[in-house]
């Protein structure tokens, strides 16, 4: 298991909405019900080698791509207190993957983890995990 494998286990592992999750690289595939996927993976954001965001896309197994969003971290987090002015990112130096600078506290993992689930729940069927 690679590093981004070991870093979409742990914001989504323990995830409501992403069921049967498949991790392969930078990318976590993952069920919504039975007819929606969920696809998330590590993307760049204008310079090389520095995954900077998540790339969200819904796909309808018959249908195709139904929504496509980007959470960049710095918009769920700020800027990277170690670096005064720079976003929060992962830096894959010619294979060596780590977050730059310090890495995400438990309750930012929480935070990112919890601003993608909760945009992922709004395509949840109404009788999965919803209740009054």
């Amino acid at each position: 298991m690679n590093f981004y494998e070991q870093e979409l286990r742990k914001l989504f592992g323990g995830s409501d909405v992403i069921h049967d999750a498949k991790y392969c690289g930078k990318t976590l595939l993952g069920k919504i019900d039975d007819e929606l996927r969920v696809k998330l993976q590590f993307v760049t954001t204008g310079i090389q080698s520095q995954y900077s965001a998540l790339r969200l896309r819904i796909i309808n197994r018959t249908d195709g791509e139904a929504d496509s969003q980007l959470f960049r971290f710095s918009d769920i987090l700020g800027e990277n207190p170690a670096f005064k002015g720079m976003g929060i990112y992962i830096w894959d130096d010619y294979g060596n993957a780590d977050w730059y600078g310090d890495h995400p506290s438990p309750a930012a993992c929480q935070k990112i983890a919890d601003t993608v689930n909760d945009y992922i729940s709004m395509y949840q069927e109404e009788d999965m995990g919803m209740t009054l």
